[in-house]
């Protein structure tokens, strides 16, 4: 069994921007359904473990842009970043940067 648990920490990005909550929880639902699928697809080995933190905002096409990223397997954070390449935001806010932790087990 594989499992993914995604950690958002977005209290901070509307403590300065003050950002509507429902593009905040838009981008977390659209997150959590681009990456349903890919616990079968994890480059790790059995009782391997794997995290990749991300700063990332949406741009004016509604597109996810990753500004940084913090990872422990490269080819997770290439992974995560093509599912999340896939991602289009209908609620499009200025200058707001948010932020996840994504850690990866597979079992």
């Amino acid at each position: 069994m594989n499992t993914l648990i995604i950690t958002a920490a977005l209290a901070l990005s509307t403590l300065f921007h003050g950002e509507p909550p429902t593009s905040k929880s838009e981008v977390k639902q659209k997150i959590e359904h681009s990456l349903s699928a890919i616990e079968r697809n994890l480059p790790l080995e059995v009782n391997q473990n794997g995290l990749v933190r991300v700063s990332l905002k949406v741009d004016e096409n509604g597109k996810l842009q990753i500004l940084e990223a913090d990872y422990s397997h490269e080819e997770l954070k290439n992974l995560l970043a093509d599912r999340l390449a896939l991602i289009t935001i209908d609620n499009k806010t200025d200058d707001v940067v948010y932020y996840y932790e994504f850690r990866f087990e597979k079992h």
